[in-house]
């Protein structure tokens, strides 16, 4: 699989097998037909899988069954804790009984590159803080699974501080938005700048705790959203 399928140095991706993604029923994937630039993005769940085949429920788009055909070629995703997995497949048969759902040809080489906790990827959230006093708006101008650096026109408080952020994000195969409180602490605080609009804002890190686990997922699937985002704008 000469093309990367994920925005990282090739140094970065390794080649693993298709039992190394430990895929469960009920796992989530995402299914691009290729060329990925001309279709959606698409949802689907595992429901098994074989020597032969990867079986899993036939993905919707807007409500309706996508429109897939046999011998399709797919660009395939999958995300399992801080390890994102990607390989080209083809859709081998479409069924209707006793449900829909597809076979997908097993892959014979798969890509895996490790998604590190402290890997920003730059957002443009609108959020809220609150320290010791009430909620103050924010402006979050990057992301990490283990911290965000936010903008504020009020100060926050000092490096150290113990604060709550607030902050809400899409998620697609939900099709809702999802809102997470999230405990940290300020890790850095930047001078004061005024921006072009005459406002003068300040910059802080904030440190995540670590968040429970069904939270903890929800956040790192929204980066592997923000990632798949970065390789589409530059790729």
């Amino acid at each position: 699989m000469a093309e990367a399928l994920f925005p990282y140095k090739p140094q970065d991706i390794k080649q693993c097998s298709f039992d190394d993604m430990n895929l469960q029923i009920g796992d989530r994937l995402e299914l691009q037909r290729i060329p990925p630039g001309l279709n959606p993005r698409l949802f689907t769940r595992v429901i098994g899988h074989v020597p032969e085949s990867l079986l899993v429920r036939t993905p919707l788009y807007k409500n309706l069954p996508a429109n897939l055909q046999e011998g399709d070629r797919l660009y395939i995703r999958a995300f399992s804790g801080t390890r994102a997995f990607g390989f080209e497949s083809r859709v081998q048969r479409l069924c209707i009984a006793p449900f829909l759902y597809m076979h997908l040809e097993v892959p014979a080489q798969v890509q895996c590159v490790e998604i590190r906790r402290e890997e920003r990827l730059p957002v443009k959230l609108l959020a809220q803080v609150r320290g010791a006093g009430d909620w103050q708006p924010v402006l979050m101008l990057d992301l990490a699974e283990g911290g965000s650096l936010v903008e504020s026109s009020h100060p926050l408080g000092e490096a150290g501080s113990e604060v709550e952020l607030k902050f809400s994000f899409p998620l697609e195969h939900l099709e809702q938005e999802v809102t997470l409180t999230v405990q940290g602490r300020l890790r850095t605080v930047g001078a004061s700048q005024r921006r072009e609009d005459g406002i003068t804002v300040h910059r802080y890190g904030i440190e995540f705790k670590p968040l429970p686990g069904n939270e903890a997922v929800l956040l790192q699937n929204f980066l592997f959203k923000l990632l798949l985002d970065s390789q589409t704008k530059h790729g």
